[in-house]
C-alpha cells in the first residue's frame, strides 16, 4: 500500500501496482500522481542541479505524463529488471577479478609459500664489494719426495727415532777412522737436522745416540743388550750393535765409550752436495724384531710400534707397488712397507732371494730405489 498527499492535502492510499500511475482523490475528486518508491531511489541519477525556484524535473515529467489506466497486477517494470541485471553483472565482475588474483593462486603449486614470500619484507641486498685486482693465485703443484719444504736443506739429516746428535765436516778434513766430533772445523747441525748454504762437495756425517737415551730404552730386550754391551770388548760391542739394530746406508756403525758413557755411532762418508742438493742422510736406530725365519725380522711389529706416525713423503703409490711386486714382496707385507716409506722414506726388507734390500724414496723427487745392504 502506498500513501501520499494529494494537491488538496488529503492523504491518498493507492495499491502497490498503481506505483507510477494516477488515481483519483476521494476527497476533492481530482487525479493525483501515485509516487513510485523505486523511481525515487534513482532520481539522483537523473536529476540536474537546479535552484529552489526551478520546478522539480519529476514534477515536469508528471505534468507531461498523461493519465493512464491503472497498472494491472503482474505487470513487469523493465527499468527495475535492467537495474538488477546491472547490479548482478557488476557483482559478478568483482567476484571474478578477486578470485583470479587472490583465490586461484592459493591452489597452484607452492601458492601459499609464494604469497608469503612476496608479501614478506625483503632484506636489502648487500652491496657488492669492490676489490682491487691482484695477481692470480697459483696453487703449487703436488709435492713429491719430502713433503714439507721447511725441512729441505742442501744437507738434510734426520734420525728415527728422533733426538740424535748430528755432526758433519768436509770429507777431506775428516779422520779416516773413528769419531769426527772432535775434529777441527766440525759443525753440529741444528735441532731440526738440516744445514743450508753449504758449498758443493763431499762431507762426512755422524749421527749419535747415547746408549741410555729415552727414545731407545723402550725397545724390546734393550736392557739385555746394554748389559751385554757393558761387559764386552770393542770387537764384541760392534758385533752386538749390528745384531740388535736394523741396517741402513751407514758406512760404519760402532760403539764409542767416553768416561764410562757409551755412544751408538752411525757414520755416513762421502755425502755429496751438488747444485746445493744432496740425497740426505736418514739414520735408522730401530731394533730387529726377531721372527722364526732365518736372519729375518718382523716388518709389521717394527712399523706399527717404532716409527713415527706422521706422513712425511709423497710418491706414486701405484708405481711403488709395482716395484714391490717385482721384488716379490708379499701382499701382506706391502702395506707395512708402503706405510714406512710414507712416514720415514726408507725401510730395509729381506726379499725372497734372501737379500737384504733397502727400499727408499728420494727426498727431492719422490723416486723409488732398492739398494742391496751388507748384513
Amino acid at each position: 500500500m502506498i500513501e501520499f498527499k494529494a494537491e488538496c492535502g488529503h492523504t491518498v492510499r493507492a495499491k502497490d501496482e498503481d506505483a507510477g500511475g494516477v488515481v483519483r482523490c476521494s476527497y476533492c475528486g481530482k487525479t493525483a500522481n501515485v509516487p513510485d518508491p523505486q523511481g525515487d531511489e534513482l532520481d539522483f541519477l537523473f536529476s540536474d542541479v537546479h535552484s529552489p525556484d526551478e520546478e522539480n524535473p519529476r514534477q515536469r515529467r508528471n505534468k507531461k505524463k498523461k493519465v493512464s489506466a491503472k497498472r494491472k497486477p503482474g505487470d513487469i517494470n523493465p527499468f527495475a529488471i535492467v537495474l538488477r541485471m546491472c547490479y548482478a553483472a557488476l557483482l559478478l565482475i568483482i567476484v571474478l577479478v578477486v578470485g583470479k588474483k587472490f583465490v586461484m593462486p592459493l591452489f597452484e603449486e607452492g601458492g601459499f609459500e609464494q604469497i608469503i614470500t612476496n608479501t614478506s619484507p625483503k632484506k636489502p641486498e648487500p652491496k657488492p664489494t669492490v676489490r682491487t685486482p691482484r695477481n692470480p693465485i697459483v696453487k703449487p703443484a703436488a709435492r713429491v719426495g719430502l713433503i714439507s719444504r721447511n725441512k729441505f736443506a742442501n744437507l738434510y739429516t734426520t734420525s728415527t727415532p728422533p733426538g740424535a746428535a748430528i755432526f758433519f765436516i768436509q770429507s777431506s778434513r775428516a779422520p779416516a777412522t773413528g769419531r769426527i766430533f772432535e775434529t777441527d772445523g766440525v759443525q753440529r747441525l741444528d735441532g731440526a737436522g738440516k744445514q743450508r748454504d753449504l758449498s758443493d762437495g763431499s762431507y762426512a756425517v755422524e749421527v749419535v745416540f747415547p746408549w741410555n737415551h729415552s727414545n731407545l730404552t723402550g725397545f724390546p730386550e734393550y736392557k739385555d743388550f746394554r748389559r751385554a754391551l757393558q761387559d764386552a770388548d770393542a770387537s764384541q760391542r760392534n758385533e752386538l750393535i749390528h745384531r740388535f739394530f736394523i741396517p741402513d746406508e751407514a758406512t760404519d756403525f760402532f760403539v764409542n765409550e767416553i768416561d764410562g758413557q757409551f755412544y751408538l755411532v752411525r757414520q755416513y762418508r762421502d755425502v755429496v752436495i751438488r747444485n746445493r742438493r744432496s740425497r740426505g742422510v736418514r739414520a735408522l736406530f730401530l731394533p730387529r724384531i726377531k721372527t722364526e725365519e732365518k736372519n729375518g725380522f718382523s716388518i709389521e711389529a717394527l712399523v706399527n710400534n717404532y716409527i713415527p706416525t706422521d706422513e712425511n713423503y709423497s710418491f706414486d703409490k701405484n708405481h711403488v707397488r709395482s716395484e714391490l711386486n717385482f721384488y716379490d714382496v708379499s701382499d701382506y707385507d706391502q702395506k707395512f712397507v708402503m706405510k714406512a716409506l710414507t712416514q720415514i722414506g726408507m725401510i730395509p726388507y729381506r726379499t725372497a732371494d734372501d737379500k737384504l734390500r733397502l727400499f727408499k724414496i728420494d727426498i727431492d723427487d719422490g723416486s723409488f730405489a732398492a739398494k742391496v745392504l751388507h748384513d
